[in-house]
């Protein structure tokens, strides 16, 4: 058992060890355990750790979630990305504040800023209230729920609701809908007192980003819109199936294609 477990779908090996550093400077007062699901190996320089796991999954970004959440260990869970640099105490100080300030069914909007070359400036606090979105002001979602799209959550409670639904490819409609269940259910939703990380970002297709482009304005955005424009949408579905996992496909043909590279450099050449 773990204090929490801090949980990433990822490709980018090249980043891990960087990210890794980063969490041990960040999560110092509690124990961790880091859980990877990639389709590729764990670089060399990080396999002396016995508190990373690494997943082999060639599916979709939810899905790997999904299957890594079965591997967790901690008793709370956060779930990140794999281009996340950790800032120093974050971890720890997001942690205080979870156990002075939530109950069962609460989380922790996990604060980070995001830019091209992790330039990217602090969001303001209205960024994290769900209207302030105009493709989030549905008939399903009140004005006052917010969103996280990396959050601090109870394991158990986690797994008690089912986790996130793997109709969507990528994590970030599915993390909006796991935050309105959240709500719906009687849990609330806090700011970290300090932001956690800072995210580099890719515009559009650049880079490694046109498959979570691509199936975001293609697949996800149209099903959420669907499923949210829904009265009382988030309440009439507060549990789902937590191997929801099982019906997504085992290859995530938008990203790797019918014959999977073995490496994130491979990925890259083959793009």
């Amino acid at each position: 058992m773990y204090d929490v477990s801090i949980l990433i779908p990822a490709i980018r090996t090249h980043l891990w060890e960087k990210m890794y550093d980063s969490i041990k400077l960040s999560c110092k007062n509690n124990s961790f355990e880091l859980i990877l699901v990639s389709p590729f190996e764990l670089p060399l320089e990080l396999k002396q750790y016995n508190n990373i796991k690494l997943i082999k999954d060639y599916g979709c970004p939810t899905r790997a979630a999904q299957v890594g959440s079965i591997h967790c260990e901690g008793k709370l869970l956060y779930h990140c990305v794999d281009d996340a640099v950790f800032f120093p105490n974050a971890i720890d100080e997001a942690i205080q504040f979870y156990y002075n300030n939530c109950a069962y069914k609460d989380a922790v909007n996990m604060r980070y800023r995001e830019g091209c070359d992790y330039a990217g400036d602090e969001m303001s606090p209205e960024y994290w209230r769900a209207h302030t979105h105009g493709d989030l002001r549905l008939r399903g979602i009140e004005p006052h729920w917010k969103i996280s799209l990396h959050h601090l959550i109870n394991l158990e409670y986690f797994r008690e609701i089912g986790g996130w639904d793997c109709q969507f490819e990528y994590l970030n409609h599915a993390l909006h809908d796991i935050m309105f269940r959240i709500q719906a259910d009687g849990g609330k939703v806090f700011d970290s007192p300090t932001e956690v990380t800072n995210c580099d970002w890719m515009p559009e297709k650049t880079g490694d980003h046109g498959p979570i482009h691509d199936a975001q304005l293609l697949h996800d955005a149209p099903l959420f819109h669907n499923m949210y424009n829904q009265q009382f949408a988030a309440r009439n579905r507060i549990k789902i199936d937590i191997d929801n996992w099982k019906k997504a496909a085992k290859i995530w043909t938008r990203r790797f294609g019918n014959n999977p590279p073995n490496s994130y450099e491979s990925l890259m050449e083959e793009k």
